[in-house]
């Protein structure tokens, strides 16, 4: 398995142990552009980390949306090569919109000190 820089960043709000689906958009590092479904997994309020199947640059932006149709832009702040062709980038939210403190629609515990 081999892996690419990670950003040392630590989240705002504890992460949740919860795999979601949502949709993805974006261009990938040779500007394709895709949508795509997928999943999201270590959830936190400001963020989570995506599984993807396109090679991403860190510091691109791309939207989410989420089932009930919320969409919200995200830059990626960090990425794993997890082989196979499939990649884990952690992805935090730009908009700091009460609508999207919500786009998880569940409350997270407070921040770690």
């Amino acid at each position: 398995m081999s892996t690419a820089p990670i950003v040392n960043r630590k989240c705002r709000t504890r992460r949740i142990p919860l795999t979601v689906s949502l949709e993805v958009s974006g261009h990938d590092v040779e500007r394709s552009s895709f949508t795509l479904t997928t999943t999201a997994t270590g959830l936190n309020r400001n963020g989570a980390a995506l599984h993807l199947n396109r090679d991403l640059s860190l510091g691109s932006v791309v939207t989410v949306r989420n089932s009930g149709g919320t969409g919200t832009s995200a830059r990626v702040v960090a990425q794993v090569v997890t082989g196979d062709g499939v990649y884990m980038y952690g992805v935090e939210f730009l908009d700091e919109a009460e609508s999207v403190k919500d786009f998880w629609g569940i409350a997270f515990p407070l921040s770690r000190k």
